[in-house]
């Protein structure tokens, strides 16, 4: 019982006692919190949730465009593929091109084939009368006609002479 005694004896002691560090360090802590309840009385909570929440829908309407947007550059990006198939299209048709002595060699042939050409119309006789072309003065003669040597009928050998007689005369001035 002695000790018991001696236990609350000790503790009354102890409680009675008044350590100044410990009242220090709660007068600094009434103090801080009477300034953070100063700070705290000047801020508008509710404005606070009403930015937040405009925030939070600016957010929602940003994550909205950017999904857009990812959708319209998938499509950019397969316009641009589409752009690069053609033009490796034309650097393929660019690759296979004649070049300029292949052209011209091609055009020198096309030119010889029309000189064969020419020299065929000369020989062919378009008007039947017997007179190939080149010497036909009378080219447009009717079927069935007889002609001279410059495959010309009568009536159009009489017009050539009228005509050439003419020029002549005209030509000397008489």
């Amino acid at each position: 019982m002695k000790k018991l005694v001696l236990i609350i004896v000790a503790l009354f002691s102890f409680a009675s006692c008044e350590n100044p560090s410990v009242e220090e360090g709660l007068a600094s802590l009434e103090a801080s919190l009477a300034e953070l309840q100063a700070a705290m009385s000047g801020v508008d909570v509710n404005q606070m949730l009403a930015d937040i929440a405009t925030m939070q829908d600016q957010v929602e309407t940003m994550e909205t465009d950017v999904e857009e947007y990812e959708l319209q550059v998938a499509e950019w990006e397969s316009q641009i593929q589409g752009i690069l198939a053609d033009l490796a299209g034309v650097q393929e048709i660019i690759d296979n091109a004649g070049t300029k002595d292949q052209v011209a060699a091609i055009l020198a042939d096309v030119e010889g084939i029309q000189a064969m050409i020419d020299q065929l119309v000369l020989l062919a006789d378009y008007d039947y009368d017997g007179v190939i072309n080149g010497l036909d003065q009378c080219p447009d003669t009717e079927l069935g006609l007889t002609v001279n040597e410059q495959g010309c009928s009568e009536e159009q050998a009489a017009a050539l002479t009228a005509t050439a007689s003419s020029t002549t005369t005209s030509s000397t001035g008489g």
